[in-house]
């Protein structure tokens, strides 16, 4: 290696971003082979329903937190429903631009592929196989909105960090002349 070559950074948590493109996939694959080699509907549907579920609960409380420092989940009181949201603090937050865009691209490019294979099975006529993708939507759906309104929350605190940190300095400032 020449010493003017920029070094590749590697994944901050490269297990994590593996299983968070491995569920996803994976459960695409299932359904596409599935769907063309097995006559079992049941059997298909558990074994897609139960990858999804499993890319759902890494994504939603391993991938989040470890990948992009970010956390959401929704407790339903008898008020209605609250959207909590979790995220590092900044001096917690060391985030590896891979493992980021790893999470983030797989986040918003999984459900689009299920929303294309719904329409491929409603083309077809396998209505029933519209159910599996119906529930992959749903799952990774809530993802990509539990984890939307988190990074704007973030970016929303992170903002008024930095306007914290600033008056502060100022005030400090003016108090010293």
């Amino acid at each position: 290696m020449q010493t003017g070559e920029p070094q590749q950074v590697a994944y901050g948590h490269p297990w994590v971003a593996l299983f968070t493109v491995f569920f996803k996939v994976s459960a695409i694959i299932v359904y596409i082979i599935c769907g063309l080699f097995s006559s079992s509907f049941v059997t298909n549907y558990v074994i897609v329903v139960v990858l999804l579920m499993l890319d759902f609960w890494t994504t939603k409380n391993v991938a989040g937190r470890l990948l992009v420092g970010l956390r959401w989940w929704n407790e339903v009181t008898d008020e209605g429903s609250n959207w909590r949201f979790e995220t590092l603090e900044e001096g917690q937050r060391a985030i590896n631009g891979k493992d980021s865009a790893c999470f983030w691209w797989t986040l918003y490019i999984i459900p689009l592929v299920w929303l294309l294979l719904g329409i491929v099975a409603i083309v077809r006529l396998k209505i029933d196989y519209l159910l599996v993708v119906v529930v992959a939507v749903v799952l990774s759906g809530a993802n990509v909105v539990g984890y939307t309104k988190c990074s704007k929350q973030a970016s929303a605190q992170l903002k008024s960090y930095a306007q914290q940190a600033v008056t502060s300095g100022l005030t400090a400032a003016i108090s010293r002349v």
